[in-house]
């Protein structure tokens, strides 16, 4: 699920059903953790590693012999340099061994989008190796996904960018309004708010007036600093690191699949092809002496996979008041008036188009490198994300959901258990979490709003750079989502296939079977 925009008005009826999904103002504090191992990391001895075992049964798998490590690597700051890191980013991991060979395994990455947005919806809502379910006597407990991607991949889930889900900066007590999700820090307590409005517990620092001082404000800084997650964390697990561990064949496990794959959705169009390429970036600068080649790994990308995925603003946006006029499902969210409105939104002089062109040629000139730290251009690029919004939001008035055109809000979306289940203080200590659970962070979504993040363009080119040098890209759409719709979808593979000589195959398929 991705966050493209505050939400209206409109949509307040659909968070107030949720409220009481998730857990009441009884403090849930994690306990202090013991970890079955800290250690220094092989690549970087300022960076901390620091791991345990989960419980049995705190994530349950097909197989009781699938091992699973959760736990945190801390880089201290200014491990980004020269990228402005002056904070403290502590990226919360969950691994899961395969249920078939994991010693010659795929390793699948898992990023859910927002920006803001934890990996662990993907984790228990999506294709992660369990889900949550209420118990005889109530309570919640787990059970093995019979279609968890397990069944022939390594899996690592990670919370990033910093403050998202279990990541954090510095662990302090504070409220958690489940309404707005601002974290309200003491003296200042959520007065106003009756008890099942709020938590007590713990989470990362939560600074209103700039949250750019804690975290990522741009997907290349996010890139960056999984860069460096990766690194550390494929140094102390090498036995699932595929460009390291021993050559291991397997009848199971074709050869041209045991690389790294990238697998994301949503807001996950930009980070897929950012992070991707930064990956592949860094593979060269080891290989022409940029980089130390004895204290960095390499990151073996074989493929990268967007699921519903916004890639590019001036692609995708128009397909906005095409599809609420005309979709797959016969269903007209918009009227006439709207649909023609919108189209100008986008195409209109001085509107949603331009802007996106004039953000691009003032990050082009002055923020190639995509730091986020010209302030002039990010006014320039905000003021045209908020301008586009204007292209989508027409179809608010529809009653909706932005998930999935075929349903009303409130819709009947999977069940927020899994938020309730990872904020008691058992399962906490079980996976060696130091703060609560959060599914999203509005103040991560301002840092990347306050740099116009998703108008930011290249990243068509990103892909077919991709596909150039051999790695795998996959566009995964569904027909029924509005916010990141199967006709954007289409036309950003369209802008792919272009950049691309006609020697390169191209495969576009509607069959789920032939994928």
């Amino acid at each position: 699920m991705s966050q493209f925009f505050h939400l209206p008005p409109a949509l307040a009826g659909f968070v107030i059903s949720c409220i009481f999904m998730i857990p009441t103002a009884n403090a849930q504090y994690p306990r202090p953790v013991t970890y079955n191992n800290t250690l220094k990391s092989p690549i970087n001895p300022a960076v901390t590693i620091s791991y345990k075992v989960p419980d049995p049964g705190t994530c349950m798998t097909a197989f009781s012999t699938q091992k699973q490590y959760s736990g945190y690597i801390t880089l201290p700051p200014y491990t980004l340099a020269p990228i402005q890191q002056n904070y403290t980013i502590n990226t919360f991991f969950w691994f899961f061994e395969s249920r078939q060979v994991p010693e010659s395994s795929p390793l699948t990455l898992w990023m859910n989008g927002g920006p803001g947005s934890s990996s662990m919806t993907g984790l228990f809502e999506e294709m992660g190796p369990c889900e949550v379910v209420q118990m005889s006597d109530g309570t919640y407990g787990t059970q093995s996904r019979v279609w968890g991607w397990d069944r022939i991949s390594n899996m690592l889930f990670f919370d990033q960018p910093n403050q998202v889900g279990f990541s954090f900066d510095t662990a302090t007590n504070a409220s958690y309004d489940f309404y707005t999700g601002q974290i309200i820090e003491p003296p200042t307590g959520p007065t106003t708010l009756p008890p099942y409005m709020y938590m007590n517990g713990t989470f990362g620092t939560a600074n209103v007036n700039d949250p750019t001082t804690t975290t990522a404000n741009t997907t290349e800084i996010a890139a960056s600093a999984t860069w460096h997650f990766l690194q550390s964390w494929l140094a102390a697990f090498p036995q699932y690191n595929p460009a390291t561990r021993p050559n291991i064949t397997s009848s199971q496990v074709p050869a041209a699949a045991a690389g790294v794959h990238l697998f994301t959705e949503s807001y996950g169009g930009k980070y897929g092809p950012t992070f991707a390429t930064h990956f592949e970036e860094q593979n060269q600068k080891r290989l022409n002496g940029s980089l130390p080649y004895n204290s960095t790994l390499e990151i073996q990308l074989e493929s990268v996979g967007i699921i519903n995925g916004l890639v590019d603003d001036a692609i995708q946006d128009p397909s906005y008041p095409e599809f609420a006029w005309n979709n797959t499902y016969g269903i007209q969210a918009i009227n006439e008036v709207d649909y023609l409105n919108s189209r100008s939104y986008f195409a209109g002089a001085g509107q949603c188009s331009d802007q996106i062109n004039a953000c691009r040629m003032a990050m082009n000139t002055t923020d190639p490198g995509g730091d986020g730290d010209v302030s002039a251009t990010n006014a320039l690029c905000e003021s045209a994300q908020i301008s586009c919004l204007n292209v989508s939001s027409p179809y608010i008035k529809s009653g909706r959901s932005v998930y999935d055109i075929r349903q009303k809000l409130p819709t009947p979306n999977p069940p927020s258990a899994y938020q309730e289940y990872l904020n008691n203080e058992t399962v906490l200590a079980s996976i060696g979490a130091q703060v609560n659970y959060t599914q999203s962070n509005p103040y991560v979504q301002q840092a990347f709003i306050s740099t116009g993040d998703t108008i930011r363009g290249g990243l068509g080119q990103d892909l077919a750079y991709l596909v150039s040098i051999g790695i795998r890209v996959g566009l995964i759409y569904g027909d029924a989502d509005y916010i990141c719709n199967c006709y954007g979808g289409e036309a950003i593979s369209l802008q792919v296939a272009s950049l691309l000589p006609a020697t390169i195959p191209m495969t576009s398929t509607s069959d789920p079977s032939a994928i």
